[in-house]
């Protein structure tokens, strides 16, 4: 089976990550794998160095660029793929229009729930809906939301969880850094941590006064933001919806009116995210809507226990109820967080435990080929037999 991922760029949010991982362990398991991004932007292409997974690189000179669509038109005619599989809302666009006509099965991607679309992305999305044969959600409320916003039929829309490599993973936390004397200091600090870009679905307002809760609850602790907005480049800026400057500096004059920056620190963007998680005691989540949550996945394998606002299916991830804090305050999240940390040896096992069963990137390749085989034509059926 011959499969392409359309994608807007190889940065590093989380879509890109599966869209990688995805296409290594289809090549592993003996299929065939393109990478086509619509822009340059693309830092994780060294993750496919020895893959045997093909990265074709164009780039868009806007929306939707008459030039890009006939080339990766002409991929198509000559590379053959038996699916075609969008991700983010320029490569399910772009999918669509490029392979039709070709009698090439397409897929879309649903990778977050309750969010507003534009006008003009509402309206590319209603011309072009009748050219998707199907959709992969990674969760189920992302499901029901394209289901409600897109008119896309239930039958036609699966779910397949996000993936690790969890040996992978294990191997890149390993380190000799000692991240709580480097952010903080010697002394026995307990370390609680969030990882995420200052955007307003992490709601770093309410991570904010969580953590100085925290802090001022038992003096030991100590909270570190890991991740920033991602820097924008490329040849057009960032739609109202994409750029978050201005929620940053809110973000960050409530820090300072908080006093507690001798005990709460930002990061930044880190590349050794993994081994900073592995040191910590408690990773906290505030997001009010996200997809499938990366970064918590991580947390799981690493023996770190969780704790969560509600959203998307985190309650079908995370295996104690009271790791999810329905309530939106902050004090209700210090105090889960201070439980959690009581029950730590615990919840780490029990996590540990589940992302074995339900979220390896082996159980998420194999969900996926299920669901490619469902649309596949009988030459590609052919092929595979």
């Amino acid at each position: 089976m011959r499969v392409l991922f359309i994608i807007s760029e190889l940065t590093l949010g989380g879509a890109q990550k599966q869209v990688i991982e995805l296409a290594r362990e289809l090549v592993r398991r003996g299929h065939e794998a393109t990478i086509y991004t619509l822009n340059r932007e693309v830092p994780r292409a060294k993750e496919l160095e020895g893959s045997r997974v093909e990265l074709v690189v164009d780039q868009k000179r806007c929306k939707l660029d008459p030039a890009v669509l006939r080339r990766l038109r002409r991929y198509l005619r000559d590379w053959h793929p038996d699916i075609v599989h969008g991700f983010l809302f320029d490569g399910d666009i772009y999918a669509r229009i490029a392979a039709f006509g070709t009698g090439i099965p397409v897929l879309n991607s649903e990778r977050s729930d309750n969010y507003e679309i534009s006008r003009i992305q509402h309206l590319a999305h209603r011309l072009t809906r009748a050219l998707t044969d199907g959709l992969v959600a990674n969760t189920h409320s992302g499901s029901a939301f394209a289901q409600r916003l897109y008119g896309f039929p239930a039958e036609r829309c699966h779910v397949v969880w996000n993936g690790l490599r969890i040996e992978e993973l294990e191997r890149q936390a390993a380190s000799r850094a000692d991240y709580r004397t480097e952010f903080f200091g010697p002394g026995s600090h307990k370390l609680a941590c969030l990882v995420g870009a200052i955007k307003p679905t992490k709601d770093y307002h309410l991570a904010i006064d969580a953590a100085a809760r925290l802090v001022r609850a038992d003096p030991e602790w100590r909270v570190l933001f890991v991740g920033d907005q991602l820097a924008n480049s490329g040849n057009y800026r960032a739609g109202v919806h994409s750029d978050s400057s201005e929620y940053k500096a809110s973000v960050m004059r409530h820090f300072a009116a908080q006093d507690i920056a001798d005990k709460v620190r930002f990061a930044g963007a880190r590349t050794d995210v993994p081994a900073i998680v592995a040191q910590c005691d408690v990773l906290y989540v505030t997001s009010c809507r996200e997809g499938f949550p990366n970064v918590v996945l991580e947390a799981m394998v690493l023996g770190v226990p969780v704790v969560s606002t509600d959203y998307s299916d985190i309650r079908r991830i995370l295996p104690r109820p009271a790791q999810v804090v329905e309530s939106r305050n902050a004090d209700d999240i210090a105090w889960a967080i201070l439980d959690a940390y009581g029950e730590r040896d615990a919840i780490a096992k029990e996590q540990k435990r589940w992302v074995r069963s339900h979220a390896s990137i082996e159980n998420a390749t194999l969900e996926l080929e299920r669901v490619y085989q469902r649309y596949l034509r009988t030459p590609a059926l052919a092929r595979a037999a």
